[in-house]
């Protein structure tokens, strides 16, 4: 079968699948991927909404019969592949090859941990042991173990850091529950798949695991398929960083008392060097209730008391580690504590040595939690390493890969070069369903009243919305000071983001078909809202990245230093596809229409705001209210 014997006008899904409608824009996806497939290559290809791009990846990955990985941006999207899309495709396709869903070992229970955890002091506490006890009984029933099953205890509770394994406490094949390690099996079952559906996290962790020479958690494939791909800078650098935490210390101290408990005279042996840990940590703690949120760890060294208290906790964690050398033998537990020991007092002497330069060291400090992280300035050469050594052909796409019409910007993050690229536009007609609408009645972006200003001009259009609206803020603070506002000001539903969970938040927008929701980060991409629940998308800001981020100030300075232009080639370049993703929530099918509002100014009065535009869907655009107020009408 060819792909217009399956996705064009006499094809099976026209035949099979009710509502089903040929797309040219899908089969020439469809038939660059299918090339791309026969000649091993790498394709990045940028598919505006509703080009039906998931069965566009889908079908020539079946047809060409390769042992195939599908990664997608987030869990929620995996599953969605592996339960709704994929036996879609394979039951019209009448194909019945392996195909099975793998998430990281986090999802994964774990029945050591679980019985370790049933015999501990938190069984006291109320708030972790009702749903250690709901986790027991489903223990008993579960075939995979996956924690999305269980419907009583939430997936973000914190007693799943109880019952679930890390790369670090993992006792392996001397574990006593080896036998019945539900992440093994996942692993195994997905060793023999032809189809494997991943994310990206567990792709990039296993990424790291290879380049560090740890062994493998994916098979080899001949086909590597990564929906969502503009996330991949983000999550890439993330697991090719190494990070000490607050977590990792006291989860350490958790897992010592545990395994020491299981071995006669243990306590004895580890107590006072156990006790000058948690004090290093509690020093540690008060040391740091003054300082930023978050910058370097050149900055936070500056402060000798800073460096007196990391020496300290470094000293202790080594003291720990010496405590236990004599009783490792009698337990895999206690040998693996001395081992997490000794990697802690290790990285903790880099960070308070000599640091690497082709890596940003830098902090996060938050309420009682710190994470110290040593990130990759550069993730183009671990990434072309990977993908040298792995001959799979690579298939990356995303509605949002492409900035001004070029991948230039996405190929010199992720050193995708000599890669083929296509540019399909979104089939919708947004120049007849949408309008962008830009005041220039309000103050400058960076004015002290913008925020307050923008809250009271969007107001009466709200009002005259007849559908949902989404206001998308570029900081959480904007947002908070805008929900205050709304509060006594809207008589519309109001949603605010961090008032409940995600996903009943969205869930109630979309039953009140009326409501407005305001939102920061995650709600500026992988939410789908079609509809009239959502007619109006309003935007704060342009969203470049706070300056102040570590991170992006060490990738300022290397693109400086190697003579380039950090704003026009790093930071406009990642402000353009953020406002393409959350401009992105509007219209999500042929028959959505709605109103794009940007209230900075900046996008048109900036030369370099018709760089968003250029990049945004080909809508009508006005500077003028009456016009917007026309267009509500006919919504």
């Amino acid at each position: 079968m060819s792909v217009i014997d399956i996705l064009g006008e006499n094809g099976v899904f026209a035949e099979k699948l009710d509502g089903f409608k040929v797309r040219e824009v899908q089969l020439q996806l469809a038939d660059k991927i299918i090339a791309t497939i026969e000649a091993n290559g790498t394709l990045l290809a940028e598919a505006g909404t509703g080009t039906g791009k998931t069965f566009a990846y889908l079908v020539p990955a079946i047809i060409k019969n390769k042992k195939t990985i599908v990664s997608t941006g987030t869990k929620n999207l995996q599953e969605q592949l592996y339960y709704r899309d994929l036996p879609k495709v394979l039951e019209i396709m009448e194909l019945q090859p392996k195909v099975r869903l793998l998430k990281g070992r986090a999802n994964y229970l774990c029945h050591h941990r679980m019985y370790q955890a049933l015999h501990s002091k938190i069984i006291h506490n109320p708030d972790l042991a009702v749903p250690l006890q709901l986790i027991e009984k489903w223990s008993h029933t579960t075939e995979v173990g996956d924690r999305a099953e269980l419907e009583g205890v939430a997936e973000n509770d914190l007693i799943w850091r109880h019952v679930t394994s890390t790369a670090d406490n993992c006792l392996g094949n001397e574990c006593p529950s080896s036998a019945q390690c539900l992440v093994n099996k996942a692993r195994q079952k997905a060793m023999g798949a032809d189809i494997l559906v991943v994310n990206h996290h567990l792709l990039f962790a296993d990424m790291a695991l290879k380049q560090d020479g740890f062994g493998e958690l994916l098979p080899e494939a001949e086909v590597i398929i990564l929906d969502e791909a503009h996330q991949v800078p983000e999550i890439a650098s993330r697991f090719f960083s190494q990070t000490l935490s607050s977590y990792q210390c006291q989860d350490l101290l958790n897992d010592v008392l545990k395994e020491a408990g299981e071995v006669t005279g243990a306590h004895a042996v580890i107590t006072t060097q156990h006790q000058q840990v948690e004090q290093s940590l509690r020093d540690l703690y008060l040391q740091f209730a003054d300082i930023k949120e978050s910058d370097t760890m050149t900055q936070l060294l500056q402060r000798k008391s800073n460096k007196e208290h990391l020496q300290l906790l470094q000293q202790s964690i080594a003291e720990l580690a010496e405590s236990l050398k004599p009783i490792i033998t009698q337990s895999k537990g206690l040998q693996s504590c001395f081992i997490r020991c000794e990697d802690l007092e290790a990285y903790l002497d880099e960070l308070l040595g000599e640091m690497q330069p082709e890596f940003i060291y830098w902090y996060e400090n938050r309420n009682k939690f710190f994470i110290f992280h040593k990130t990759p300035i550069d993730i183009a050469d671990p990434l072309t390493k990977f993908r040298q050594e792995n001959q799979a052909a690579w298939i990356l796409t995303s509605a949002t890969l492409a900035v001004n019409k070029s991948f230039a910007h996405f190929q010199s993050e992720t050193g995708f070069f000599n890669s083929d690229t296509l540019l399909v536009d979104s089939p919708f007609d947004y120049a007849n369903h949408a309008m962008i609408y830009v005041p220039k009645d309000v103050p400058d972006a960076n004015d002290i009243s913008f925020n307050q200003a923008i809250c009271e001009h969007v107001l009466p259009l709200i009002a005259q919305t007849k559908g949902g609206v989404f206001f998308l803020f570029t900081s959480h603070k904007a947002l908070r000071n805008a929900a205050q506002f709304f509060q006594e000001k809207l008589e519309k539903p109001l949603f605010v983001q961090g008032q409940g969970s995600r996903h009943q938040i969205l869930a109630d927008f979309t039953d009140a078909k009326n409501g407005v929701l305001l939102g920061a980060a995650s709600f500026w991409e992988g939410v789908d809202v079609a509809g009239d629940s959502l007619s109006c998308v309003i935007i704060d800001k342009l969203p470049f990245a706070h300056p102040d981020n570590p991170v992006l100030q060490a990738r300022i300075n290397k693109i400086v230093e190697n003579g380039g232009n950090s704003f026009f080639d790093y930071q406009l370049p990642k402000a353009i596809i953020a406002l393409k993703q959350g401009a992105g929530r509007l219209i999500r099918s042929e028959t959505d229409k709605g109103i794009l509002v940007i209230c900075d100014k900046r996008i048109m009065t900036k030369a370099y705001g018709q760089q968003f535009i250029n990049s945004l869907p080909n809508m009508q655009k006005t500077s003028h209210k009456h016009k917007i107020f026309a267009s509500f009408a006919k919504i």
